[in-house]
């Protein structure tokens, strides 16, 4: 009846490791009803109940592993403290879990919880501390004015759709590429631009301010001389030889780990009480069904 949850975060470990140990954990996980694993941008946590896979992960269990999934979903341990996406994430690894296998009902009680409890602590928050995709877009306008200038932005999922936002929001032209180019030109008539394909927007990639990505998988046919690239791809969809020629002018999803705004105090200490408190409703809740 112990919960228990493997994990590892941005800090202990780099992006493309923390993309292999997910990809280990997801194929070793089907047919494990008592298993979910939770994948965000800077972190891989498997929760579980019953025998632990074998992984140097650091393990946590009990109610230290609940309270431990109840402040990630309330954006207690994000780079940016109470930032929407990571609810949306943990939303996303119980809904994908429920698709492909049956789930326990301890898990799904566990997740349900922490996602009444993240929505709740936001609730009560009086005004959005941003998002990874305003700081990769923020980064980028340090380098250069972005007013009336072209940002690319490569990738036309959410996080695709939160850098065009951004990216409008700053001043500047968006012009956006996918693999699915209809895709992208869809996105882009949202915003006023124009959708293309990821060769033609390597092509394209010398001429404009700035570059913001968030792909799945390597960009293949981004080379040459760039603007300041923005990656908030996890793992980065930049080739290595073209991030080592960026230098100071490349920043990836793990340099977004460190927070640099002021701390919300307010937000944290309502959310902490939340999470106090749907810690206790879940522990309780496990003790009844034991």
């Amino acid at each position: 009846m112990t919960l228990w949850v493997l994990a590892t975060q941005a800090g202990t470990s780099r992006a493309e490791e923390r993309e292999r140990i997910a990809r280990s954990l997801d194929a070793a996980i089907a047919g494990h009803a008592d298993w979910i694993l939770l994948e965000t941008c800077h972190r891989v946590e498997l929760y579980g109940f019953g025998a632990m896979p074998e992984t140097p992960l650091a393990t946590t269990t009990g109610e230290d592993a609940v309270r431990h999934l109840m402040r990630v979903a309330a954006g207690l341990d994000s780079a940016i403290v109470g930032e929407d996406e990571v609810l949306h994430q943990v939303r996303e690894a119980l809904a994908q879990a429920r698709a492909s296998r049956p789930v326990d009902r301890r898990l799904h009680r566990l997740f349900e919880t922490a996602i009444a409890g993240g929505r709740r602590a936001r609730a009560g928050r009086t005004a959005s501390g941003g998002n990874l995709a305003q700081k990769a877009v923020a980064w980028l306008q340090e380098r250069s004015s972005l007013t009336g200038r072209t940002i690319l932005v490569a990738g036309a999922g959410r996080m695709g759709a939160s850098l065009a936002h951004s990216a409008r929001q700053a001043g500047a032209d968006v012009t956006i590429a996918s693999r699915d180019t209809n895709r992208a030109t869809r996105l882009a008539q949202v915003y006023g631009g124009r959708g293309i394909d990821l060769a033609g927007a390597a092509e394209l990639a010398r001429e404009v301010a700035g570059i913001a990505i968030a792909l799945g998988g390597i960009w293949k046919e981004l080379s040459g001389d760039l603007p300041p690239v923005a990656d908030i791809s996890a793992p980065s969809a930049v080739p290595a030889g073209v991030r080592a020629r960026l230098n100071g002018s490349y920043l990836g999803i793990d340099d977004l780990y460190v927070r640099a705004q002021p701390v919300p105090r307010a937000y944290i200490d309502e959310a902490g009480r939340i999470v106090a408190a749907k810690t206790h409703e879940y522990v309780r809740w496990l003790e009844r069904v034991a």
